[in-house]
């Protein structure tokens, strides 16, 4: 394959992007994070290895690009904020959310990109700049008050702890509750968090 993005069109620059990030998948999954470089990739997708380095400067940008498809397939909270900044909001996030990491026939993409951020630091850094700009930045800009960041940032990390817990650690009883019991016994919490004290009922 041609070896520099010059000569490629839009869609073969997609297509070789897109092979690497589903390289990165497989491999970052299989050999750990640390453990896989930029050539590695490009040699898993089938690419030069010049032809990688024109289109990701690293594997953190790839990784990145992996995050970034994952949440957009996953879908997110964006169309839940548009419903409306309400009471109900919190429980609406919720129920778009936490679906989103329950097994089909595989296992869910979040797990498994959770699973190669949380086994290095780097690559937790990568996830924890995407989280920011491309999760909490979708509700705490239409939040009242001067907290909003951190009221999204803790109601983040309450329905991302919840997540973790129960799909990459397995804690009982929280692995095996029913998904809309876990939802109801967490709404309360929720609300209050997102939506403030003077707001939560």
């Amino acid at each position: 394959m041609t070896t520099t993005t010059e000569s490629l069109v839009d869609t073969q620059r997609t297509e070789a992007a897109q092979a690497l990030v589903s390289a990165a998948r497989t491999l970052f999954v299989e050999r750990g994070y640390r453990q896989t470089s930029l050539d590695d990739l490009a040699d898993q997708a089938g690419l030069e290895p010049e032809l990688a380095r024109a289109l990701f400067a690293d594997k953190a940008e790839v990784f990145a690009a992996l995050l970034r498809r994952t949440f957009k397939v996953a879908g997110l909270l964006a169309p839940e904020v548009a419903v409306g900044i309400d009471d109900d909001l919190p429980t609406r996030l919720a129920r778009s959310y936490l679906p989103l990491w329950e097994p089909g026939d595989e296992e869910s993409p979040l797990v498994e990109v959770y699973r190669i951020a949380l086994s290095d630091r780097d690559a937790s850094a990568v996830l924890r700049t995407c989280i920011s700009e491309s999760l909490n930045g979708q509700v705490d800009h239409r939040l009242p008050g001067p907290d909003a960041d951190l009221r999204t940032a803790l109601f983040g990390a309450q329905l991302g702890g919840t997540a973790i817990v129960r799909h990459l650690i397995g804690v009982e009883a929280v692995a095996s509750a029913d998904l809309e019991t876990v939802i109801e016994t967490l709404a309360p919490g929720l609300r209050r968090t997102l939506m403030g004290p003077a707001n939560s009922r």
